[in-house]
């Protein structure tokens, strides 16, 4: 396989059964320049006792997270003890060691380093996981789907989900069509060769490169003609469905959207509500944008079975372009399987199970849009509050890393500096070291992407230790526990509401329209929430001129994953951004620094004010002369 180091286009085979990569990091890469024994331990006498009594220490060192003396110590056993019969679980614990300190580079570096010197080692599987998670994480996503892979040739049997896909699918269907084609030149005759075959068709069949998709097929039906995802290829090619052990859908209308919620049973009031709701926001796109949507509800009656059964009606029978639903989790849950066996973009606005988008790469929660409000946070504190210099406190868990690479990505490209990063565990209760770093480094803005049970025990923790820094945190802050037990010790915190990703105007709308005295409150606050995402979804469609639900899926990939803040100065956060004070939640006062929105170059820059920027300049020059 053909890597390619970050930072460089350097081509480095790492062959994982012969030859491989030798880690950057301190910790040894090579030995002495000989194969390890990866079968038997070689080390007698006081050689073994004392690498023993190294790896005792280094187990105890990592227990205790004290991950710098770990590291330290897995770098002597693997220099001085080379053929030690226990290095794969050295390397294993050096790791988790480096990713508990954030040293993610250097952790895929050992992974690398386990694979090339035991590939017959326990450990390489549940390494390659976690490689293609840790490669996630720091934005390396061709090296990630190479973990993925060799995982998948290893065992292509038990990497196969039920629906007859790889279990690493939702990730491998990410890439964009210049990363699949370089994945598969560098595994041309592996196991997974077919289905990034049938991952390019797709792509290149969304982007009318007909030509080039007809070259991909007529590859795998000379390498592997019988195989399943060569038979989807040549299928979608000659414009069928392209799924593995379906048979073929209605044509797909795309202007007709399956709702599916329960209209009878326990939960007949939730569900009558969000269906009318989309019903309002069905109303109000077509009188908008001069179109001709339609919405076809099936009742899931608050059951898995049927709403499964409805997912399949809509998708196979109905044609339905997309699929809006199921309200709660379990049902959802189901409908996405079936959505995802249909490639049919599915939008939950409501199921609360935050890994329910993992079930399929065109399966979207709007209810969960943390990387949207990371990029607006960035944005609100460098050009509207023109902050500098920002900190980084996140949990040592792989969403947590996505999210704090995001923000530093946001902030590096507003022109900020990222002066301190510090991880915790994600399950600890003492934060004292983490804190004291950051004090160090006095950054004006902290970022903490945490949860909120972690922050009822952490912000207590940044009060008492005067970490001394404007904190801003994820939509889920918006919560009644944390403003009850930790709102004091977190005032003047900042995070997003719950409707940031959608235009303001869109709340209104629906308040101007919905009737609440129908419905009890809980079912209006549901109803939103549909609104929301059925407004999205039917203006993504007409937007974007989209035909299939494969185009559809990258649009609304697209957008969900948006940069660009539908803002009109600092007063408008106020609509979307809320704030600790007083042991309250209060709007963003974003009036406050509407002058200096104006006047500086950092709002020009974002061109959200360039005419009310135009007209202070032309002002200011009619003084001066």
């Amino acid at each position: 396989m053909v890597w390619f180091l970050r930072g460089g286009r350097i081509p480095v085979l790492l062959l994982l059964f012969c030859l491989g990569l030798c880690g950057s990091s301190g910790l040894s890469g090579c030995g002495t320049g000989g194969k390890p024994d990866s079968g038997t331990d070689q080390l007698t006498g006081s050689e073994l006792e004392e690498a023993e009594r190294l790896f005792f220490r280094l187990t105890r060192e990592h227990s205790l997270q004290r991950d710098t003396e770990a590291v330290a110590v897995a770098d002597v056993i693997l220099k001085q003890y080379p053929t030690f019969g226990r290095n794969d679980e050295v390397l294993i614990l050096a790791i988790d060691s480096e990713v508990r300190i954030g040293h993610r580079e250097r952790a895929l570096n050992l992974t690398d380093q386990l694979l090339q010197r035991y590939p017959g080692s326990p450990e390489v599987d549940p390494a390659l996981a976690r490689g293609a998670e840790l490669a996630a994480s720091v934005g390396d996503s061709l090296r990630g789907a190479g973990y993925h892979v060799s995982l998948y040739d290893r065992d292509p049997a038990g990497q196969t989900g039920p629906d007859g896909r790889p279990l690493a699918s939702p990730f491998l269907s990410r890439l964009d069509l210049d990363q699949l084609t370089e994945l598969a030149a560098q595994r041309p005759g592996g196991a997974m060769r077919p289905y990034l075959g049938y991952l390019q068709v797709e792509r290149m069949l969304a982007d009318d490169h007909v030509a080039e998709a007809e070259e991909v097929v007529m590859e795998l039906e000379d390498r592997a003609p019988e195989n399943v995802w060569t038979l989807a290829s040549r299928d979608i090619l000659g414009g069928g469905s392209g799924i593995v052990g379906a048979g073929l859908a209605s044509e797909v209308r795309a202007d007709l959207v399956g709702v599916i919620c329960p209209l009878t049973g326990r939960y007949a009031v939730l569900g009558n509500a969000f269906f009318d709701a989309a019903l309002l926001a069905l109303e109000a796109t077509n009188t908008e944008m001069g179109t001709a949507f339609e919405l076809k509800v099936e009742d899931s009656e608050g059951n898995p079975v049927a709403g499964a059964l409805a997912a399949r009606r809509l998708c196979r029978e109905e044609g339905s372009i997309a699929l809006l639903g199921a309200l709660m989790s379990s049902p959802t849950v189901a409908t996405a399987i079936v959505a995802d066996h249909w490639q049919t973009p599915l939008v939950s606005p409501t199921a609360t199970n935050d890994r329910i988008w993992e079930l399929g790469e065109g399966i979207f929660q709007t209810n969960l849009t943390g990387l949207y409000e990371t990029r607006m946070l960035a944005a609100l504190a460098t050009t509207v509050m023109l902050k500098k210099r920002f900190g980084l406190m996140y949990p040592d868990t792989p969403e947590g890393l996505r999210y704090a690479d995001v923000f530093r990505a946001e902030v590096e490209a507003w022109g900020g500096e990222i002066v301190v990063e510090v991880s915790f565990p994600s399950r600890g209760t003492d934060f004292k070291d983490p804190i004291m770093t950051l004090r160090k480094a006095r950054p004006e803005v902290l970022f903490v992407p945490a949860s909120v049970d972690q922050m009822v025990l952490l912000g207590p923790q940044l009060d008492f230790y005067h970490a001394g820094s404007l904190i801003l945190g994820l939509s889920n802050w918006n919560s009644e526990k944390l403003r009850e037990k930790s709102a004091t010790v977190l005032d003047r915190a900042i995070f997003p509401n719950d409707l940031a990703l959608f235009p303001a105007r869109w709340t209104s709308e629906f308040r101007d329209g919905w009737n609440a005295e129908n419905y009890p409150r809980e079912a209006s606050t549901l109803a939103l929430k549909s609104y929301q995402a059925t407004r999205m979804l039917l203006d993504t469609i007409g937007r974007s001129e989209v035909t299939s639900r494969v185009q559809l899926s990258h649009a609304l990939r697209s957008r969900l994953a948006s940069r660009d803040f539908e803002a009109e100065g600092p007063g408008s956060f106020a609509g979307t951004v809320r704030m600790f004070r007083s042991a309250e939640i209060i709007p963003f006062p974003g009036g406050r620094f509407t002058e200096a929105w104006q006047l500086t170059e950092g709002a020009a820059v974002d061109s959200l004010q360039a005419e009310l920027l135009e007209a202070a300049e032309a002002a200011a020059d009619t003084s001066g002369n």
